[in-house]
């Protein structure tokens, strides 16, 4: 790491292992920085595909589902069929109402609990009761005195805020040994991240308003080029942006030598744990992103995101989704007479 800190600036003199440190650090938070705004780019430019083109697929594919439903429900009055074709054909109503209408379709929720044994309100009771009784057991405490209970969503809900205080429970009988010990919060490293580091703000953007001054710079491109850096060093100073500061001064192309003389070196350390802090929310915020995409785009958990990857998907989600709506579309002619519903049901009846 050290080595590739050296090679992106200008070495001028000796440099410190703590400021070297301190460099690999800036190049660490850059480099995740850096790798999100790259993700985040490719995902805005294959939503665009995936809204313009995926999603009308998909509400297609679910109008056309919801039409098979209303369509079954009446042909169990409008056709002969046998007692065992009414269970097949209820059940299939039944479940893929209950898709409908635990999205909030209640003509759905109606037409499922009209075919059910169950209402899905019953069905969502006993689901939540299972739930409950998962939380207790992994909580080692009662879910009891909370608001009742009518899906696993309450239940999600109850139960992750439960966790919640426990957590801020532990955290306090953590805090109480450490005061009980002498280590308290600000002993464990909080006084030094505050250490001088609005000075060293201060000194970063002095030197930074020294070498990008446009006043003292000729060339006119170059000159554009200074005002806007210098812009962004007066937000990045106002805001107290450590990180936006510590890139301003590559872009300057300032070395190793000058960058190290604005950071004195009994602050370092304080602003290598901001550094650190910095790096920490980038990998999150990165880690954050990853997830959010895997589960717009409906992608494989365990996947590398690249731009190969996300077109190979969605043309394969195009293509499967096209075949579908033409299945559908299929059934729905075979279902207008009877004996292609029953030849349908009976297709059906090999898949249950």
């Amino acid at each position: 790491m050290t080595s590739r800190v050296i090679t992106t600036r200008q070495t001028t003199g000796p440099i410190s292992p703590e400021h070297l440190a301190f460099f690999a650090l800036i190049d660490d938070a850059k480099a995740f920085s850096d790798k999100t705004t790259a993700l985040r780019a490719l995902v805005d430019h294959y939503r665009v595909t995936y809204w313009g083109v995926i999603r009308p697929l998909q509400q297609r594919q679910a109008g056309l589902k919801r039409a098979i439903v209303v369509m079954l429900d009446n042909k169990l009055t409008e056709f002969a069929l046998s007692a065992k074709q009414q269970r097949l054909l209820k059940r299939t109503i039944c479940r893929t109402a209950k898709d409908f209408a635990m999205q909030g379709d209640d003509d759905m929720r109606i037409l499922h609990d009209k075919h059910s044994e169950e209402t899905l309100t019953e069905i969502e009771k006993a689901q939540a009761e299972e739930a409950k009784a998962y939380f207790e057991q992994m909580m080692g405490e009662s879910l009891d005195g909370e608001e009742a209970f009518d899906n696993i969503d309450d239940v999600l809900h109850a139960g992750i805020e439960r966790m919640r205080k426990q957590a801020q429970a532990r955290e306090k009988v953590k805090e109480k040994r450490r005061k009980r010990s002498g280590k308290s919060a600000s002993d464990s490293g909080l006084d030094a991240l505050a250490f001088g580091t609005k000075e060293s703000l201060r000194a970063i953007y002095r030197q930074l308003a020294s070498a990008l001054h446009p006043d003292r710079e000729i060339d006119p491109s170059k000159r554009s080029q200074k005002t806007k850096l210098m812009s962004a060093a007066n937000t990045a100073y106002s805001s107290g942006d450590l990180f936006a500061l510590l890139q301003l001064q590559m872009k300057a192309n300032l070395s190793e030598a000058q960058i190290s003389a604005s950071l004195a070196a009994d602050r370092i350390s304080a602003l290598s744990l901001l550094l650190q802090q910095k790096l920490h929310h980038l990998q999150r915020a990165h880690r954050d992103l990853e997830i959010e995409t895997v589960a717009e785009f409906v992608l494989p958990s365990a996947v590398s995101i690249t731009a190969p990857l996300l077109k190979l998907h969605l043309t394969k989600t195009q293509r499967d989704l096209q075949s579908n709506i033409n299945d559908l579309k299929a059934d729905m002619v075979t279902m207008t007479t009877s004996a292609g519903l029953k030849r349908w049901l009976k297709e059906q009846a090999e898949f249950v």
